[in-house]
């Protein structure tokens, strides 16, 4: 830990900020502390390089525990939010999950598959450490399949329903070079994909119903729609936002006084580029 610790003080990098101001200088990201709720709170990423390895920081306001979750770092290889996981396109995620149970957690690694990960093998050699307030990884640029100089864009994000991540929308661009610019991406011609859960109400209160809408690009609008049987009873749209694939989407409605029974709720999203998600369907149950 403090040879790692050595040489993320040593390192001289660049970053770039995709879409979000704040960078705090040559190497390292600061989020804003207390933006969390009752979640882990990120208020650092730093990335820097020695001797052909990544070593990815991630700071936290709270004090970190071996047996639970801590912050995931997921990184987009080719700079392309519009191939790779529904997580702003992002291939590779490392990220220290707790064991539980007084158990002491380990780190995972996972690739993209379809719009979300799979977990793979590491690769021999590849490192981590856990302090009170921090998390570090450190994988090659080899078996990354990234070039000498090859840049890429990166996040990071704490587990829980509403996860602090840095930046707070979308991903930031890291280059070795100074001066490089991030490649600017094509047509985004990839829908956003939508997930509702099961709701239950009471009638004449208000119901809430959670969904989870992902996108490469990260801004989205929904529509809602509300049946019983066939006969639609609300429409609720919301309209294009900034919307992140960490975090869960909430809407209310207010039953009517005389609605009982089960009813059902739709959601279709719709991207910036005017794609459109497939419709997504779950159960909403009025006491």
């Amino acid at each position: 830990m403090s040879r790692l610790r050595a040489v993320l003080a040593g390192a001289v990098v660049s970053l770039f900020l995709v879409g979000v101001a704040g960078a705090a200088g040559p190497g390292s990201f600061t989020d804003p502390v207390g933006d969390a709720g009752s979640g882990l709170d990120i208020t650092g990423l730093n990335v820097s390089e020695y001797e052909g390895e990544l070593i990815f920081q991630v700071t936290v306001a709270d004090r970190l525990n071996w047996d639970e979750d801590g912050p995931l770092v997921a990184l987009d290889l080719d700079q392309n939010p519009d191939t790779g996981s529904a997580y702003y396109g992002t291939e590779v995620e490392v990220a220290f999950v707790g064991g539980g149970n007084a158990r002491e957690g380990e780190p995972v690694l996972r690739r993209a598959s379809g719009w979300d990960f799979r977990g793979v093998r590491p690769p021999e050699g590849w490192g981590w450490g856990l302090g009170p307030h921090e998390v570090d990884f450190f994988l090659s640029r080899s078996y990354l399949g990234l070039g000498p100089k090859a840049g890429f864009n990166v996040v990071a994000a704490a587990g829980g329903s509403h996860p602090d991540t840095a930046p707070d929308i979308r991903t930031f661009n890291y280059q070795l070079v100074p001066g490089t610019p991030p490649p600017v991406p094509g047509p985004d011609s990839r829908a956003p994909h939508a997930i509702t859960y099961p709701a239950s109400a009471v009638h004449g209160k208000v119901a809430r119903l959670t969904y989870w809408v992902l996108d490469g690009r990260g801004r989205t609008g929904e529509t809602i729609r509300i049946y019983r049987r066939s006969r639609l009873l609300k429409t609720i749209r919301i309209p294009l936002r900034d919307s992140s694939p960490f975090d869960l989407s909430h809407v209310s409605w207010r039953v009517p006084r005389n609605l009982r029974g089960r009813l059902r709720f739709s959601v279709r999203s719709v991207d910036a580029a005017r794609n459109v998600s497939k419709v997504s369907w779950a159960r909403l149950v009025i006491h």
